[in-house]
């Protein structure tokens, strides 16, 4: 049944609904329980369209737990998927035959190929993103960039453009990348831009593990962001409590709402 809301009027600036093709909102899930992610699906489910089950958690969980947190997830137009760590981790223990396969079982239909944190070359993973997507019939989220401490060796758009090409459908800008950049990777960023489209380049942001990082650092690259590309810019590793925030600020009900008329 649809109800009216009680502040129906006052809706803020508009924004697109799911399901979408941008303005994405990619959520970080650290292990959330069940509960704790009904919680979450019941206040803002229309304001996530991605879960990214952080790094190796997807084997801490038991199969059963992985298996409905998928399903819960997808019931709300939500797709849920592995962080590319743990595929890394397959990679460099020898074990990648392992990886696609068990996505596949667990309910995955996305998964992140990425090269950040092992010495992985960029024509790896191309072929990765090729054979989860023809073989297994993946989407793939192909992220660009390195953790902090690593520096990249190929151009933001090259590394896009060859992920694209492989199949991909959507490109990560790696968050320690877009930390305290400077000029040169400010201008990488853009060429990425242009090269694959704004709708497909999802930018994430920082967290707690890079180092130097706080919350007001989190607050203000989501705004800059916002600001510089719309409301309809694909953000990713969002924690849940900052998830309604950001919906506010991109619809002009946040810390905006005094700035003029949300036209």
């Amino acid at each position: 049944m649809n109800e009216r809301h009680i502040f129906a009027g006052l809706d803020g600036a508009p924004r697109s609904r799911k399901p979408r093709s941008s303005g994405l909102t990619m959520v970080v899930d650290w292990g959330l329980g069940p509960g704790q992610q009904n919680d979450l699906t019941g206040a803002a489910a229309p304001y996530i369209d991605f879960a990214k089950i952080a790094v190796g958690l997807s084997r801490l969980l038991p199969d059963q737990v992985l298996v409905e947190k998928i399903g819960a997830y997808r019931a709300h137009q939500i797709e849920a998927f592995p962080g590319g760590q743990y595929l890394e981790y397959a990679q460099i223990h020898g074990k990648p035959d392992l990886y696609l396969p068990a996505c596949q079982r667990a309910g995955y239909r996305w998964i992140e190929v990425s090269n950040n944190v092992a010495d992985l070359p960029l024509d790896w993973k191309v072929r990765v993103i090729g054979e989860a997507v023809t073989v297994y019939g993946m989407n793939v989220l192909g992220e660009v960039g390195k953790k902090e401490g690593f520096s990249h060796d190929t151009r933001f758009a090259d590394d896009a453009r060859a992920c694209l090409d492989a199949g991909a459908g959507i490109i990560l800008l790696e968050a320690a990348e877009l930390v305290g950049a400077g000029d040169a990777t400010r201008r990488e960023v853009d060429e990425t831009v242009t090269a694959a489209g704004l709708d497909r380049v999802m930018f994430e942001l920082p967290g707690p593990w890079i180092p130097g990082v706080q919350s007001h650092h989190v607050h203000r690259m989501r705004r800059d962001l916002v600001d510089q590309f719309g409301p309809e810019v694909n953000l990713g590793n969002v924690m849940p409590d900052d998830l309604l925030p950001l919906e506010a600020y991109r619809r002009k009900l946040g810390i905006n709402a005094g700035k003029g008329p949300a036209a």
